[in-house]
């Protein structure tokens, strides 16, 4: 297991992941959106953690779910980078100035009609972010920040049928400190845990 993150080993994750997304789909069939996994590295401790947020029970998609900033790209963005950049801002309050995106995998296609692009990034060392640092309260219940090698863990990581009133046939989950981690969050950290070459790569076209 990898404990530490490091932007070389992310840079070659993403380089290893580049043919790991869904096969095309007619994108107008679709709604693209982006999310953004951050790593924080403890250089000290030698080890990395993942900015997450649980969404709020009360929102109309996905709410209580665990999830990556990130959300649908809105008509003023000119691009997906954009989207995630301020729709990161939006939910917890940091800002692109705080991190480096390292670059993105292949997009990611979900049975409730989005096209996701996942971008990776690492917080800078210099940022403050601990300070700055806030959940949206109208969005967001809480932000943590689960260990890497937990999450990227193939021992953790559980394949399991979909609920009955999913349009996907098999899902995966990661359970962490009570904590149920599924869907599209959950195959992309089994993604990056294959392109870090912990693991095989994990089937796509699950819908």
């Amino acid at each position: 297991m990898i404990n530490l993150i490091t932007k070389n080993r992310l840079a070659n994750c993403i380089q290893n992941v580049k043919n790991a997304g869904d096969s095309y789909r007619p994108i107008l069939d679709y709604s693209e959106a982006s999310i953004l996994v951050i790593f924080i590295n403890n250089y000290i401790k030698k080890d990395s953690s993942i900015l997450m947020t649980k969404r709020k029970h009360n929102l109309r998609k996905h709410a209580g779910q665990i999830a990556f900033p990130g959300g649908r790209k809105e008509s003023k963005d000119k691009d997906l980078i954009e989207t995630v950049v301020r729709e990161t801002e939006e939910e917890v309050n940091i800002s692109k100035d705080n991190y480096d995106i390292l670059g993105n995998f292949p997009k990611f296609y979900t049975g409730t009609g989005y096209a996701v692009t996942p971008y990776l990034a690492i917080m800078k060392s210099s940022s403050d972010w601990e300070n700055l640092i806030k959940p949206n309260s109208e969005e967001v219940e809480k932000i943590f920040f689960p260990q890497s090698k937990h999450l990227l863990s193939p021992e953790f990581h559980l394949r399991e049928k979909t609920p009955i009133n999913s349009s996907m046939s098999m899902t995966w989950r990661i359970n962490y400190d009570n904590e149920n981690i599924w869907g599209l969050t959950a195959r992309v950290l089994v993604t990056i845990s294959a392109g870090l070459s912990l693991r095989e790569y994990p089937p796509c076209d699950d819908i």
